[in-house]
């Protein structure tokens, strides 16, 4: 009777050891990866160092072409929170770098209500164009066409052209 006592007691510390060490392990699998003292700004992130973050996150759970509709940034920002709930995995900076990929790619936005933060990856533009878009807007009205938002100051037509179909009024 008593090496069965002992015997229950000793099984009870080794499931004791056991969840402990799964549970350390599955907190350690979980925690971001430290960033790297050397990685670039978002602002001097390359196009391709961005679209790498993007496949190293997505494609771990789908194949990166899926993701294949126009959204708004809000929109887009709900989805990344959704695939984090449901076990996406990256760092910080990696689903920064999602974002970027998704603003550049596949995002539309509404020139008549969108702040200058939100123009330059949208419309290939830069900030110093989104914020004259915002001043030309404010000055003008609403713009009704790519006409209009073609005689805002600093803007290249040919780019705009490029992206008109993520361009709403």
């Amino acid at each position: 009777m008593r090496a069965c006592r002992r015997y229950g007691l000793l099984v009870d510390i080794l499931a004791a050891i056991g969840l402990l060490v799964g549970t350390t392990a599955l907190c350690a699998a979980q925690a971001p990866a430290p960033k790297a003292a050397s990685r670039a700004s978002p602002r001097t992130r390359t196009k391709a160092a961005d679209k790498a973050d993007f496949e190293t996150v997505c494609e771990a759970c789908h194949s990166a072409s899926i993701v294949s509709d126009m959204r708004t940034e809000g929109e887009w920002r709900e989805t990344v929170e959704h695939m984090v709930s449901i076990g996406a995995k990256g760092t910080g900076e990696q689903m920064e770098a999602v974002m970027r990929v998704l603003l550049r790619t596949q995002t539309k936005v509404n020139v008549n209500t969108a702040t200058a933060a939100q123009l330059p990856l949208v419309l290939d533009i830069s900030d110093a164009a989104a914020q004259a878009v915002v001043k030309y807007r404010a000055r003008h009205g609403h713009l009704k066409t790519l006409d209009d938002l073609k005689k805002v100051p600093g803007i290249d037509a040919a780019k705009l052209d490029a992206r008109k179909d993520r361009v709403v009024f």
